[in-house]
């Protein structure tokens, strides 16, 4: 089961979210509340749907490591999207997030308008050495060590603030015993390159100027797979700017979409 959430009337149009690695739908909620500001007093009939990768959140956990597939997980979400009868909808990914995005639109454009994907992992995947898988399976037996983790891809991460601690290093400490370090395997040795040509969407590849988890180059590579996709670093963000500064996310992200 795929774990959903729908917050109606907040948008003009529908638009899907896509969390990254070791989060949950709960990584949205920031921004949410900027979202509420700008529809109030507005008639909007779109909604804020925000979806959950297996091993995360509310979503069932995966049996073995041939369930964590970027490939599979894209077509976990386009079949979610297509029970709830929706479409065309506009798609927010992050991180690895942003990467199963980008894999939606290349298997079913027909079903999306515009993406807006932030610091997403590239095209080409990502390569972890063993000394991070060892830290993820040290991770599932110890909460303190997956805030460290966690709060090190935060740009100006306040470790004691309470939405981190009760609500972020929880969701993480859960990711991590149930999808853990498969997801870095299956981001290894990946090459999207040709799907992502094919995308005929719009595409607005964003990425924070102090991101020290994944290289700008990266993002501006993905970038330019595009057709129609467009880079931009973001001055003073790192790799989770939808955390890190929701105002400054949701005023692009706006823009860009509507």
């Amino acid at each position: 089961m795929i774990h959903h959430e729908i917050k109606p009337g907040l948008v003009p149009q529908d638009v899907f979210f896509i969390h990254g690695n070791l989060a949950s739908n709960r990584w949205w909620l920031p921004s949410e509340e900027i979202w509420k500001k700008a529809a109030a007093g507005k008639n909007y009939q779109g909604s804020l749907i925000y979806a959950e990768f297996r091993g995360c959140g509310g979503s069932t956990p995966p049996n073995g490591a041939d369930e964590v597939n970027m490939h599979l997980f894209a077509e976990d979400f386009i079949a979610l999207i297509r029970s709830l009868n929706k479409g065309p909808v506009h798609l927010v990914g992050h991180s690895t997030g942003g990467l199963i995005a980008s894999l939606m639109m290349a298997k079913a454009p027909e079903l999306f308008g515009k993406a807006v994907l932030l610091d997403p992992v590239g095209a080409k995947g990502v390569t972890f050495d063993n000394s991070m898988i060892a830290a993820f399976e040290q991770m599932k037996q110890d909460k303190n060590l997956t805030g460290v983790v966690l709060g090190s891809t935060i740009h100006n991460n306040n470790p004691e603030n309470k939405f981190f601690k009760d609500v972020l290093v929880e969701d993480a400490f859960h990711a991590v015993k149930t999808v853990g370090h498969w997801v870095l395997k299956a981001l290894d040795g990946l090459d999207v390159r040709d799907e992502l040509k094919k995308v005929p969407n719009e595409v607005l590849v964003l990425h924070g100027e102090h991101d020290k988890l994944l290289p700008v180059e990266d993002s501006k590579a993905m970038a330019a797979l595009f057709s129609r996709g467009q880079f931009q670093v973001i001055d003073g963000w790192g790799h989770c700017p939808n955390i890190e500064s929701p105002e400054k996310f949701v005023e692009i992200t706006r823009k860009f979409l509507f």
